[in-house]
């Protein structure tokens, strides 16, 4: 397939200390809440149209404008992250079963990428590239526990669907200008 430059709203959502987790339980035990997790943030994503593009270990990158474009995509990316949370409450139960717990951190930002085929045989893939899937990345490190973080493209296009809280200006790694970040609440 041909590359091609699409707007996307990608969105993350990693564990925090799973390498901890997985060194305090039983590797059964920390196999059952991964697969568990993966599949309540499987079920979120695609319920939203969303595209899960790649498990990264207890981490997941999903595309929302991909394979088709839809205006909604950065809205729909939103709605997921709070159905992301929502849907951790049986597996944080799973996780107490097992004395542990379960956190994680979302984060979304919207922009132009160039989607291209990357690998070899049947390790190819197609994925986004450019400065969005890195600025979504980085969010994370900003995100609240159990909350979401957007970047300002993202609230600058869903504003009047959600009410948002400003959590402040800061210099993500790579870029040359403080990027300000919001966390969605709740649906206007």
């Amino acid at each position: 397939m041909q590359a091609e430059r699409r707007e996307l709203s990608i969105l993350f959502c990693d564990i925090l200390d799973s390498t901890a987790m997985a060194d305090q339980l039983l590797l059964d035990d920390f196999l059952d809440i991964i697969q568990s997790y993966h599949r309540s943030v499987y079920q979120s994503i695609t319920v939203q149209y969303g595209y899960v593009a790649q498990h990264l270990g207890d981490g997941v990158m999903a595309y929302f404008g991909y394979p088709v474009y839809f205006a909604e995509a950065p809205r729909n990316a939103i709605r997921t992250g709070f159905q992301l949370i929502e849907s951790m409450a049986p597996v944080r139960e799973r996780a107490r079963r097992v004395n542990s717990d379960i956190n994680i951190r979302i984060s979304i930002h919207t922009g132009m990428v160039v989607m291209a085929d990357l690998g070899l045989g049947d390790r190819k893939e197609r994925l986004a590239l450019g400065g969005t899937p890195n600025i979504a990345a980085r969010l994370q490190s900003v995100a609240p526990t159990n909350g979401i973080a957007v970047s300002e493209e993202t609230f600058n296009r869903t504003s009047k669907d959600f009410e948002f809280s400003h959590l402040g200006s800061f210099q993500l790694k790579g870029l040359t200008t403080p990027m300000n970040v919001y966390q969605p609440l709740r649906p206007k």
